[in-house]
């Protein structure tokens, strides 16, 4: 049998520090479905565990490089045109 490495279980204060980010950004990317269930973390009723191992990283590192391949559309310019209409001051007082 290889030797191979179990995954660590983290809590989610401990993720947000090996990231570097808040666990505000952890919350915001699992909404965003960055991260999935099942895939980068477990939830057994409301507590969350994040898998940390190499696979881990390089699933991450993988998934991120993909996201930036697929460009957002190019949004259009916003031109805002006004009418020109009367002032409503009256200059000749």
């Amino acid at each position: 049998m290889k030797n191979e490495q179990l995954p660590e279980l983290l809590t989610v204060e401990q993720f947000a520090q090996r990231l570097q980010v808040s666990r505000a950004t952890v919350f915001a990317w699992i909404q965003k479905q960055i991260l999935v269930q099942g895939r980068h973390f477990l939830k057994i009723g409301r507590v969350l565990r994040f898998t940390w191992s190499d696979d881990f990283i390089s699933l991450l590192l993988k998934e991120s490089a993909a996201a930036v391949a697929v460009a957002p559309p190019a949004l259009s310019p916003v031109v805002v045109s006004r009418k020109k209409t009367g002032s409503s001051l009256n200059w000749e007082y």
